[in-house]
């Protein structure tokens, strides 16, 4: 898995947010002081910055912080191919330190088969292996709410200080990774009272107050560590929105800008200061309900879809011998955090689609595997899980190298997955770098084009204009020239390139740009 990351980012321009993510790092590595892009908390972002730092670049200008990265990525006097490079391999760790957790914990309560499977649907995965290469932090939340799920759950099922105090340090790191680590804290309330259902011990709010506030304490003081014991006026920034009253704006307090980040958070789940979303044609900015659904249906793999039918059918016949009680707590460590994240998917006004989905399928890889290759083991079970093998190995095969661009049969696959989903979940910006090969293959000097993405296009040597609007295949004709345009544009500017899209590509550069050679025929 890592090494396919890793020889195909190599190819791949900067996405869209990464320069941004990056800077902000590095500018907290070399100054101490978390203050550029802080709207998610800093720890990737400083294991991110730790491998640019040995290749010691400019520092980054002070400024606005988009235009700061775009300065420090492609005016340095490193090249930015490098500084990205380094960034993603810290990505890239991250992502088999996943693999690696998900193997631990299958292996400890369902052995080595299930783990085994369980890692293998993981690493062949190409939204894993898409997103997992990239200065982002999908995946780091992937990890980090899984590994504060299996810690919680291990001090559960044996009780000691030990794991207690563990639970609160890897909750810590969790919520110093991505903000939707939050979702841990309902999590962990349900597996508590879970755990005394099954035990049938008397619930009381007592010792689970004081067991939530140990780990509440340690995670804070985790917290307070990452953020570098740094103490600020609740008021002593306009960056963030108000979540004090006024008279405690001049009250310092520890960890300010996390809690700050919790405030904007909380209005974007309310659906105010959002981007655009893009979904089935339509835009809006507040979401849809139904766009969780729809992203899990296009973006996860045919294999991996007939899995988790399968494994329902199984688990719902299983339900009706068995009672929910007597379930072992294991299953329910499975079943808890997937059920709350669904939820929170579901009334999120801030989801993108595929990306932030990406915590819900460790439990899944291991649910799935656990109860498909379950003892005795039927002959039929076996065949299924080969062939699903097999089938999901083809699908990853097939989008090589371009695993962002993923989109399964039912959806038409990378070129019909446009009409569903784009921006993160197909066209982020990446393709930059294909584009001046193709351009070169064919020889041709300049393009008109309309690139969605922050990489200076010039930067990569490639001659352009910007494309005109084509709202008719009438204009097409009249231009002249061989156009490119990001499907993101096309998608959500589709009234300005609509005669465009009435004609038929010349080539998909990774899915991501359409090329259309406009000194041809137009029909």
């Amino acid at each position: 898995m890592a090494t396919l990351q890793f020889t195909s980012v190599r190819m791949e321009s900067q996405t869209a947010d990464e320069g941004r993510q990056l800077i902000s790092g590095y500018t907290y590595l070399i100054s101490g002081h978390f203050t550029v892009a802080r709207e998610h908390p800093p720890l990737l972002k400083l294991l991110w910055a730790i491998p640019v730092w040995f290749l010691h670049p400019d520092p980054p200008h002070d400024g606005d912080a988009w235009h700061a990265a775009v300065d420090f990525l492609y005016s340095n006097r490193v090249p930015a191919d490098q500084l990205l490079l380094a960034g993603r391999c810290s990505a890239i760790a991250v992502s088999v330190l996943l693999g690696l957790a998900i193997a631990f914990w299958a292996k400890r309560h369902f052995g080595e088969r299930v783990a085994l499977f369980s890692v293998f649907l993981y690493a062949a995965d190409p939204n894993f292996l898409a997103n997992g290469r990239y200065i982002k932090n999908d995946v780091g939340a992937a990890l980090a709410i899984f590994a504060g799920t299996m810690t919680w759950g291990s001090y559960l099922i044996q009780p000691t200080r030990k794991r207690l105090c563990l639970s609160g340090i890897v909750l810590g790191l969790a919520l110093t990774v991505k903000n939707s680590a939050m979702i841990l804290w309902p999590v962990l309330l349900l597996l508590y009272i879970v755990r005394c259902w099954q035990e049938r011990r008397t619930f009381k709010a007592g010792p689970l107050l004081r067991r939530l506030c140990t780990v509440a304490v340690i995670a804070f003081l985790v917290i307070f560590c990452v953020y570098g014991f740094e103490i600020e006026p609740a008021g002593s920034s306009s960056e963030f929105v108000r979540i004090f009253p006024s008279w405690m704006d001049q009250v310092p307090l520890p960890a300010m800008a996390y809690f700050r980040s919790l405030g904007n958070l909380s209005l974007r789940q309310a659906g105010r200061a959002l981007e655009v979303s893009f979904l089935l044609g339509d835009q809006s900015p507040t979401g849809w309900w139904y766009m969780t659904p729809v992203a899990l249906a296009v973006k996860t793999p045919l294999a991996e879809l007939i899995l988790f039918v399968l494994v329902l059918w199984i688990g719902l016949r299983r339900l009706r011998t068995v009672r929910p009680r007597d379930l072992e707590f294991r299953w329910y460590l499975l079943m808890v955090p997937t059920a709350c994240y669904l939820v929170a998917a579901f009334i999120s006004h801030s989801n993108v689609g595929e990306r932030h989905l990406l915590p819900l399928y460790p439990f899944l890889f291991v649910f799935s595997a656990a109860v498909l290759l379950a003892q005795p083991l039927p002959k039929w079970r076996a065949l299924t899980v080969a062939a699903a093998g097999l089938l999901l190995i083809i699908e990853t095969a097939m989008i090589h190298p371009h695993y962002l661009a993923f989109f399964n049969v039912l959806a038409g696959g990378p070129a019909g997955g446009r009409r569903y989903l784009v921006d993160s979940n197909l066209d982020w910006g990446q393709d930059l770098k294909n584009l001046k090969k193709y351009l070169d293959d064919h020889h041709i000097p300049e393009v008109c084009l309309s690139y969605y993405g922050w990489a200076p296009v010039e930067y990569y040597g490639i001659r352009y204009r910007q494309l005109p609007a084509v709202p008719q295949i009438e204009y097409a004709a009249s231009l002249d020239c061989v156009a490119a345009v990001s499907v993101t544009h096309l998608a959500t500017q589709y009234e300005k390139f609509a005669g465009l899209d009435e004609l038929r590509p010349d080539a998909r550069i990774g899915y991501s740009i359409y090329v259309y050679d406009l000194r041809k025929a137009t029909k």
